[in-house]
């Protein structure tokens, strides 16, 4: 009987039809399979023949025009999604203009799939026409780096890296496919794609039971608890439950710049956002604490400063889902090491008749600070750039998507544009790259087509991927974009000013006339010089239809405030001078005379 049951299914296996597919068909179909539906991409000789199968496929491809762009882009689409960005470039410097995207999505923390053509397998290391060794080049930037060698692996390949991309600590993954890979044969079962799976993501919780043991201790023994909030609280959708947590345990908090959105602004348990630029009262909250709850964040330089004067009289809990991040720049007393949304599941609740008393009375200083260290509002006499953005906060939709691209329009829009969804303020933090915003705008849009979209950027930034307004105009993506010029690369000049006895070198920007330029490339676009021509044109950008330019010659010499100097601690942020901006003149002029009165 078992001889038959084998003869029976091996005639049937002879009998099943098989299909025969061609590599780059092969591998287009799998990315389907991926729910991959939007991809960024440039074409060149090496990918081919992945290009003559996209047009067969469901997928929207945006061209655009510099693969660097494709890869920012992708990353603006992951960034709003959390979904999978997917950037496509041939080999070569094709496949190498990728790679400042991809530093920035390994920085970041974003889940980007970059495909890269390659020489044929049989070309690969004999300095080939436009041949890199675009896997070895990506190693330290990746979290893997896969050399397709043959289109059989096409399918574990291409699933392990969407799990990669998308598990624990999400980032980037590069795939770099032979041009012969793409090109050779395969033959498969008819019915094929039923066997397909997607990988399933799985939250991950490693919390040792000592680390939580040690963690509700400190916590419940705490005086002036305060939590930082970063990046991963948005990666792993949990800003409902950090938000929950922080009101029934009554721990103020702070954010990163990553962190921007994971609370409303107007939570008077959140006092803002913490570092260079960041708030000053946020600053002396950290130097005062007596535990750092770190919830998601790598305690990156630019909020730590000097180790030794950060958070001097604070233990540290840290949670974490990349384990690597433990102790790496701060001692830590309790690692845990889990995802953000099961941290906040299982952990208990640690507030008690005995230090409730103490939290509310750090809450009210930390209060009082806020008020005391406000940053300085906008003067409607001037038009510099904080009036400019705090024009265009109150003239756009709560659920808007803000990006930014680098520099002091980037640190003042991070202050200023505070009414901001989770997920809806994308910026390059940990890269900093330049000529990031404009192209992650154009991603966001092709993610999120109904809501508004922002480019807020200065002339420098902007120029990097200027190109892109013709992608707007091809692909219909309606970007509103934020020039704003003051005829420098502001922040380098404020270094400059500040650090190197205004040696003004290399900042000084000629710039085009960006409205005549936009046009050119189809884009309608005005200029304006002051606030009441900058609100007109905010509305005139939202009635339009399509892409818009909104050019906003400012002032020239502002400098960014609050700021940490180099090689100092968060006990000595820079505020502005009391002639400049001073919130308690007022209040204190009424004690002056109340004290005369008496």
């Amino acid at each position: 009987m078992k001889r038959l049951n084998n003869e029976f299914k091996n005639q049937l296996d002879r009998n099943m039809s098989k299909v025969k597919l061609r590599g780059s068909r092969y591998i287009v179909r799998l990315l389907e399979l991926l729910e991959i539906k939007d991809i960024f991409a440039y074409p060149g000789g090496a990918i081919l023949p992945i290009y003559d199968e996209i047009p067969h496929s469901a997928m929207k491809h945006i061209l655009v025009r510099h693969e660097q762009a494709a890869a920012f882009a992708a990353e603006g689409y992951a960034r709003v999604t959390g979904k999978l960005g997917v950037c496509l470039a041939t080999s070569g410097p094709g496949a190498t203009n990728l790679v400042t995207g991809i530093a920035d999505a390994w920085a970041d923390s974003v889940p980007l799939l970059a495909l890269t053509g390659q020489v044929a397998t049989h070309l690969i290391g004999t300095d080939a026409f436009q041949e890199t060794d675009m896997s070895g080049i990506c190693i330290p930037i990746t979290k893997k780096a896969f050399l397709m060698k043959n289109i059989k692996d096409a399918p574990k390949i291409l699933a392990e890296a969407y799990k990669i991309a998308l598990s624990g600590r999400p980032g980037p993954v590069l795939v770099d496919i032979p041009r012969d890979v793409q090109g050779a044969d395969i033959e498969l079962e008819e019915g094929w794609e039923l066997t397909f799976k997607i990988p399933k993501i799985e939250r991950l919780n490693k919390a040792e039971v000592s680390e939580l043991d040690k963690a509700k201790e400190l916590l419940k023994n705490a005086k002036k608890p305060l939590i930082i909030a970063g990046h991963g609280n948005l990666l792993s959708e949990s800003w409902k439950e950090i938000r929950e947590f922080v009101a029934k345990e009554r721990i103020p908090a702070v954010s990163t710049i990553l962190g921007i959105g994971i609370f409303e602004n107007a939570d008077p348990l959140y006092f803002s956002w913490l570092g260079m630029h960041g708030m000053k009262y946020a600053n002396d909250a950290v130097q005062e604490a007596d535990l750092i709850i770190a919830l998601g964040i790598r305690f990156d330089d630019r909020i730590t400063f000097r180790l030794d004067k950060f958070a001097p009289k604070a233990s540290v809990i840290h949670v974490d889902i990349d384990k690597s991040e433990y102790a790496k720049n701060v001692p830590t007393h309790a690692f845990i090491h889990s995802d953000l949304k099961l941290f906040y599941q299982n952990f208990p609740s640690t507030i008690s008749a005995s230090n409730r008393e103490d939290r509310e009375n750090w809450i009210e200083h930390l209060s009082k600070l806020r008020k005391r260290f406000p940053i300085k509002p906008a003067n409607p006499e001037k038009f510099d750039m904080v009036n400019a953005l705090t024009i265009l906060r109150n003239n756009i939709p709560k659920d808007a998507v803000i990006t930014t691209d680098v520099g002091q329009h980037q640190m003042w829009s991070s202050q200023y544009m505070d009414r901001i969804e989770p997920n809806h303020f994308l910026t390059s933090a940990g890269l900093g790259a330049m000529g990031f915003g404009f192209p992650a705008a154009m991603g966001a849009a092709v993610a999120k087509p109904n809501n508004e979209v922002w480019s807020i950027s200065g002339d420098g930034g902007f120029q990097m991927n200027i190109q892109e307004l013709i992608t707007l105009v091809q692909d219909n993506i309606k970007v509103k974009i934020l020039i704003l010029d003051n005829c420098y690369l502001g922040m380098v000049r404020q270094w400059q000013e500040q650090f190197y006895a205004k040696n003004y070198s290399g900042v000084d920007l000629l710039n085009p006339d960006f409205v005549k330029l936009a046009e050119a490339y189809r884009v309608k676009a005005v200029c304006v010089e002051n606030g009441a021509d900058f609100e007109e044109a905010i509305r005139e950008a939202q009635d339009h239809d399509g892409p818009f330019l909104l050019h906003a010659k400012v002032l020239r010499s502002e400098n960014v405030l609050p700021m940490v100097a180099p090689g100092t601690s968060l006990s000595e942020t820079i505020y502005y001078s009391e002639d400049e901006f001073d919130p308690m003149k007022e209040e204190r002029a009424l004690k002056n005379l109340m004290l005369k009165s008496n």
